[in-house]
């Protein structure tokens, strides 16, 4: 499986191609206006957590981690919820707004063509679970999705689990089994991050980032070989 971890600035995950603006990360690139270097329909997984809304142009981000996706691929986010005021509506390096129903606007049997698009963008939301502010997480759940939806501070984050659609007429899985599948692997990911203050990392003078780079796209084409083979 090749993996990428988008947002890779304070911690990485082993055995994911860790991805930032940070010289720390192993490919260090912008990620709202550099394209990410590896090859169409290459990469098995992608997680990101709390990044997308820093990112300015975050649909060019979007549409970058769509690409290198192959069809029915998992992308597994971590996003503050939108209506969180103390922490995120009122955070100056936070560009951008998100909900359960933001990625419905890439879902071709939802809301995807119901605005000028210019990037072929097309996701399938599998799971979404929140992560409550105090009694909220207590109420039944008519009275909680009442409360996420007409109040503030009710919602900190909440956990979005998406399949890329490649290919509008080959069939994605999106049922209960897979729900449970991709919830397990963001939990398992998410333990699995190590904080750069706890492993040794060179100083980024020290680093040669054409090697860096080098090696692992050499990986992922020998990885793609073995997989047509």
């Amino acid at each position: 499986m090749t993996g990428l971890n988008i947002g890779a600035g304070h911690s990485r995950i082993p055995g994911f191609i860790n991805i930032d603006i940070s010289e720390r990360a192993d490919v260090s690139l912008d990620l709202g206006c550099d394209p990410l270097p590896f090859a169409d329909d290459s990469i098995d997984t992608v997680i990101s957590i709390h990044t997308l809304e820093h990112i300015p142009n975050y649909l060019f981000a979007l549409s970058e981690i769509h690409r290198v996706l192959r069809h029915d691929a998992v992308l597994l986010l971590k996003l503050p919820y939108v209506t969180l005021t103390e922490s995120h509506l009122v955070n100056p390096y936070h560009q951008h707004n998100f909900s359960e129903r933001s990625f419905d606007f890439f879902d071709p049997e939802r809301l995807r063509g119901s605005a000028a698009e210019e990037l072929n963008i097309a996701f399938r939301k599998v799971f979404v679970d929140y992560t409550y502010i105090g009694y909220f997480g207590l109420l039944p759940a008519p009275l909680r999705t009442w409360a996420r939806r007409h109040l503030f501070n009710v919602v900190r984050q909440f956990d979005s689990g998406l399949v890329a659609i490649k290919d509008i007429d080959r069939p994605v899985h999106v049922g209960p089994h897979r729900a449970r599948e991709m919830r397990a692997q963001l939990g398992e990911l998410e333990r699995a991050r190590i904080r750069y203050e706890d492993v040794e990392i060179p100083h980024p003078k020290q680093i040669r980032r054409p090697t860096v780079l080098k090696r692992i796209l050499s990986g992922i084409q020998q990885r793609t070989r073995t997989r047509d083979r």
